[in-house]
């Protein structure tokens, strides 16, 4: 039984009994709150915080795309992406997918704080063939990105002045399917790199 006495502050000066009870209520509220807090709730507190190393975590890039799986809309669906897919460090993912039931319509989704919003209707013109600008994330896992950047990243230590990569993005366009970034830029020399859709180093090559 936790008990609030009396206590001197300073000579002739005492803290109120109902004050001091008050403040040992809050503590042990605190207390209680904190250990029955559930896991979901503490994920979702957290996931205001800043996130780093999310764009070379293949296991949190694995964790995403089943959650983009587990989507009511694509239970049991193939899924194709459109246009371009985007990878940030904070934790972010931006991407276009082509609409499970109507072929012909494109929504965006975007991935952040652990979980996928959307979808969003992407306007598209008669003129634009969808077909030549997809791609089955089937034949390209989300977690290719962690090994563009780590590719990437070993090829720009090994060249003075040049800076590493924390975002890296897949465009879809006529059929060609190209990782970003390309090109490393060191303080004496340029270098272009190119990846085959696994993520692996196609070529490298100085300009």
């Amino acid at each position: 039984m936790k008990r609030c006495l009396h206590i001197i502050v300073a000579p002739g000066i005492w803290i109120c009994p109902f004050l001091l009870f008050i403040s040992c209520q809050q503590l042990s509220q605190s207390i209680t709150d904190t250990f029955n807090t559930k896991p979901e709730e503490a994920m979702q507190r957290g996931s205001d915080e800043r996130i780093t190393g999310f764009v070379t975590d293949a296991a949190a890039l694995n964790h995403a795309e089943r959650l983009l799986r587990e989507l009511p809309q694509y239970s049991g669906k193939s899924i194709y992406l459109y246009a371009d897919i985007h990878f940030y460090d904070d934790g972010r993912i931006m991407a276009k997918l082509q609409h499970p039931e109507k072929p012909d319509y494109v929504d965006a989704y975007n991935y952040q704080g652990g979980q996928w919003s959307g979808p969003i209707p992407v306007q598209l013109s008669v003129h634009d063939n969808i077909l030549e600008r997809l791609v089955a994330l089937d034949s390209v896992p989300l977690q290719t990105a962690a090994k563009v950047v780590a590719n990437y990243n070993e090829k720009a230590a090994s060249i003075a002045g040049a800076s590493s990569t924390d975002h890296v993005y897949l465009i879809i366009h006529h059929g060609i399917t190209r990782w970003y970034p390309n090109r490393i830029d060191g303080s004496r020399e340029a270098w272009d790199v190119f990846f085959n859709l696994d993520g692996s180093i196609a070529s490298f090559v100085r300009n």
